[in-house]
């Protein structure tokens, strides 16, 4: 996840260009918190960063990272949060208020705006009955980061993230467009057949093909790979870059039992102290303003559901009707 320039964390201005130049502190930062990890008894895979770099680009032409992205075992992340908190890192509120994004958090470290996003799932990977944990650390390598060997995702995971980061970023997404055509052009067919059994076990099948699909050569490699073009709900809400609410229609309507649903709508409806402080002035006036301002939330969901319903609604018609 790139960090944006539209939102700070912990009051901290974002300076990418400044953690562009920061390279290597930004290596050395990973080390730090994949050593501090490792000796508290946890693993953790490095996703995109240097490990993308080496894989895609040229010496010559470095990718350009600019945060930490580590990937953790889902029962770890109260103990890995533990231990972000211990390094001096803090959890950041969401980075507005209609996005709660639940594949991983992010966290800054004031004393030198190092940014980390601590990951339990890949963006795109929405099944609640598959642990992708499970299904991606049965196969990684490691590299060389500031000095530290650290997991990676082997090639066909890499290719797999890659492909997803593209579905779900959208076609006007610049940097996720030129990893997919690079690793179009440098990855072999046999990376990419592993790569869709990976996405057939984790349930991701169609979000892959949407991806692939987004550069002529994906489309190609579709066809090779004989990827179902079958219509899909989802498919088609990637291409028409719904609104990002109607993903939680979407999850909403697919996923089976009252408390599985609720455990969906509650964070919605109900989110953290320190997210509503962050979104909503009046909830720093002490208790009342708090409850003020879940009462603007609550009038805020009831106008956004209307439009996301009938984006959900839309997509759900175009593709009963077909390609």
């Amino acid at each position: 996840m790139t960090q944006d320039s539209s939102g700070s964390a912990g009051g901290l201005p974002w300076d990418p260009l400044a953690a562009v130049a920061a390279g290597l502190t930004i290596d050395a930062a990973t080390a730090e918190a994949v050593v501090a990890l490792r000796d508290a008894g946890m693993r953790s895979i490095l996703l995109k960063g240097p490990s993308l770099d080496v894989l895609l680009y040229d010496p010559e032409e470095p990718r350009a990272y600019s945060d930490i992205d580590l990937l953790v075992r889902g029962g770890d992340l109260p103990r890995a949060a533990e231990v972000l908190h211990s390094l001096g890192y803090r959890e950041r509120a969401a980075r507005e208020p209609s996005r709660i994004v639940e594949h991983a958090k992010v966290w800054v470290r004031p004393s030198d705006r190092m940014y980390l996003d601590l990951h339990r799932t890949l963006g795109g990977l929405d099944r609640d009955d598959v642990d992708a944990w499970e299904v991606l650390a049965t196969n990684t390598h490691s590299m060389s980061v500031a000095g530290t060997e650290v997991e990676i995702l082997a090639e066909p995971g890499q290719a797999l993230h890659v492909a997803l980061h593209a579905a779900v970023s959208g076609p006007v997404a610049e940097k996720p467009m030129i990893d997919l055509s690079r690793a179009l052009d440098r990855l072999a067919p046999g990376t990419w057949k592993a790569a869709a059994l990976l996405a057939a076990r984790l349930g991701a099948e169609e979000t892959f093909a949407t991806g692939l699909r987004m550069q002529p050569a994906g489309a190609q490699m579709c066809a090779e790979l004989e990827l179902s073009r079958e219509p899909s709900v989802e498919a088609r809400m990637l291409a028409e870059s719904v609104p990002y609410a109607s993903w939680t229609v979407n999850r909403l309507i697919t996923t089976r039992g009252i408390a599985a649903k609720l455990r969906i709508i509650g964070p919605r409806l109900m989110p953290k102290p320190d997210f509503m402080r962050v979104w909503y002035p009046v909830a720093r006036r002490g208790t009342v303003g708090l409850l003020m301002a879940y009462g603007q939330r609550l009038a805020w969901l009831v106008k956004e559901t209307g439009p996301a319903l009938g984006a959900w609604w839309r997509a759900r018609r175009r593709t009963q009707e077909g390609p």
